[in-house]
């Protein structure tokens, strides 16, 4: 068998169905980062939220000229003198010069604003602005410039005359606005490319089978068949937590495809034994036992399960059963008890073999006497259905193997990264194990509501057996606006004033 241990690029396609998954399983994250990002920005944008306040003011600006002047171009002249005040705007507001006459008419000693002038496109109009913490220093400094604005003027032109058509207004209220959902939507949208970020990321590292061609190109295996991925509903009050295959019927079709494939596996090779193993624990392979099992029954076969995994008999509790009953190592013991004192009965009619859990950490699978038990069963029995423990973490899987006459490596979807996998099904070609086929486990499905799970736990560690370390099923895997009187030095500027009210 021809393994290949060089990492197989992803294409696109991969990759989307790798976010897609990795979606499934962080979408928590990538929510909190989106309401964490949201908050954050929500919070910093309020922290520093300083209101401002803008005056306005609009005049002309008209060149002084002589009657031979105007006829040369005077409206034209007066379009460019406005284009060119607004210009040289910001350098002249540098000059000394220019900050002592605002300050002189301001009476003030000091200049609170920034101020900026627009010109209207074809017109001789200019717009004079002036922002500032403080409504009132933005009014008076605003004043302040159009006193002094016939001087600027000066500097371009000789004779600027000057007329104000919208006159300044102590502003009321603040010209930006109080920081709200929009910086909420910011920040949101900012938490939701980190978390696609990390979600691409995850899957570039992520190295687990998403398809049946990823497992293909993999190891040099048969796919036998896809499993749908099904999730069983567990009732509170039962203690069968055990899937059953006729909830779905894409499952129970599977199954059907899958025991045909099996029977003809068994006939090429005139045996009856047939052995589910798995690289890590979780992947499905005590469900596909417990199905495979039931699928030959319900044919009118007589099937025996074997619980081959000492250390966690899992058959009985699956059945609702207690796990009191004799286990394969007692049946392989001298004073082994008798067989019709090991097998027990479910409801449906199948036979199993499955008791208590073995607690010490060394024993030896006498390779004689397994070969016995599988005989005698053989014997009395149409099909054996053997469940193993992961092969990747407890070496009687290779054991039992070797004693069986068809073996099944289950593969769970996204669950098992490519190199455990490859490294697993090389340690047991090496111990002269043919598997005959592997079965991709739990594909979701295009139509809702389906889903694939199995209800109990299951319950290994990496510090499981032999040298590791055993832990008994355990498995590590967010201004008030006052009066104009304090400014009637210009009030001839308001729109406001007591002359026009009059």
């Amino acid at each position: 068998m021809e393994q290949t241990n060089r990492a197989q690029p992803i294409d696109l396609g991969s990759l989307i169905l790798r976010v897609k998954i990795a979606f499934t399983r962080l979408w928590s994250v990538v929510l909190a980062l989106v309401i964490l990002a949201g908050l954050v920005f929500f919070a910093r944008d309020r922290r520093s939220y300083v209101p401002m306040y803008e005056s306005k003011a609009i005049f002309t600006v008209e060149a002084g000229m002589t009657v031979n002047d105007i006829f040369q171009g005077g409206a034209y002249y007066d379009h460019y003198l406005a284009q060119q005040l607004a210009g040289i705007f910001p350098q002249v507001m540098t000059l000394e010069i220019m900050n002592d006459l605002v300050i002189q008419e301001l009476d003030k000693g000091y200049i609170n604003g920034i101020a900026s002038a627009k010109a209207v496109a074809d017109s001789n109009m200019l717009v004079l602005t002036v922002r500032s913490r403080d409504p009132y220093d933005a009014y008076d400094y605003l004043c302040a410039l159009i006193d002094c604005f016939p001087q600027i003027a000066g500097y371009c032109v000789d004779n600027p005359q000057v007329k104000v058509m919208t006159p300044p207004e102590l502003p009321t209220e603040p010209y930006n606005s109080v920081p709200g959902f929009g910086s909420f939507a910011k920040g949101a949208v900012l938490g939701a490319a980190l978390g696609l970020l990390i979600l691409i990321i995850h899957a570039l590292m992520s190295r687990t089978i998403q398809t049946t061609d990823e497992l293909k190109k993999a190891i040099n295996l048969p796919v036998l068949i896809a499993l749908p991925k099904v999730i069983q509903k567990k009732r509170r009050n039962s203690t069968n937590r055990m899937l059953t295959a006729e909830a779905d019927p894409n499952m129970a079709e599977s199954l059907r495809g899958l025991r045909m494939k099996v029977k003809n596996l068994l006939a090429e090779a005139n045996g009856k034994a047939v052995l589910i193993t798995s690289t890590l624990p979780s992947e499905g392979k005590t469900t596909v036992a417990i199905n495979l099992a039931q699928s030959l029954l319900l044919e009118g076969h007589k099937v025996v399960l074997l619980d081959a995994d000492l250390r966690s008999q899992s058959i009985a509790r699956a059945f609702g059963m207690k796990e009191g009953a004799p286990n394969l190592l007692d049946m392989m013991a001298k004073d082994a008890p008798a067989l019709s004192d090991c097998i027990r009965t479910c409801e449906n009619g199948l036979d199993i073999i499955s008791g208590r859990s073995v607690d010490r950490r060394h024993y030896k699978l006498d390779h004689s006497q397994l070969r016995r038990v599988l005989s005698t069963l053989s014997e009395q029995y149409d099909y054996v259905v053997i469940d193993t423990p992961p092969c990747e973490i407890v070496s009687d899987s290779a054991t039992l193997c070797r004693h069986a006459d068809c073996v099944l490596y289950v593969i769970r979807q996204n669950h098992t990264q490519q190199g455990q996998i490859i490294n697993a099904v090389t340690s047991l070609h090496n111990k002269d194990v043919r598997i005959s086929g592997c079965i991709f486990n739990g594909v979701p499905q295009v139509h809702r509501g389906y889903g694939y799970g199995y209800g109990y736990g299951y319950g290994y560690s990496y510090g499981y057996g032999y040298g590791y370390g055993y832990k008994k099923y355990s498995y590590s895997k967010g201004a008030k606006q006052s009066k104009y009187s304090k400014y009637s030095k210009y009030s001839k500027y308001s729109a406001h004033s007591n002359s026009e009210s009059e």
